[in-house]
């Protein structure tokens, strides 16, 4: 059973990362629990409506997006997944490269999984 979820975390995470690149705010929505909190680099965290109103006006914008280094860690109807995340983004009218360990909780509501917790830690240079 663990390599299904494993299979799905994984499988969800892509759907997130395609929906991040191209604004489609619609389909992120989908995959975003009600009680999410985003964690950014500068400490700050997003709900679901704040994050998906910060994607939506370009205020954030994904130029490249990858993960690396997954692993997930069932915990029955929730998953951590660890991985490591190299992007370039515009935040505003600022550039910025991002090389982080993140930290995504994922957990089983209504029938389906969805990321309640995200965080990012930046890898030193």
């Amino acid at each position: 059973m663990s390599n299904d979820i494993t299979a799905t975390i994984l499988s969800k995470e892509q759907q997130r990362r395609e929906a991040l690149l191209t604004a489609d705010v619609q389909s992120l929505s989908g995959l975003l629990s009600d009680r999410l909190a985003f964690g950014h680099l500068t400490a700050r965290y997003d709900d679901k409506q704040t994050l998906l109103d910060k994607l939506g006006s370009g205020q954030i914008v994904y130029k490249t997006l990858e993960m690396n280094d997954m692993s997930v860690v069932d915990l029955g109807s929730s998953a951590l997944l660890f991985s490591r995340l190299t992007a370039e983004v515009m935040v505003g009218d600022r550039p910025r490269t991002i090389d982080n360990r993140t930290l995504s909780v994922w957990t089983m509501e209504s029938g389906d999984w969805r990321l309640v917790a995200y965080q990012q830690t930046p890898i030193p240079i």
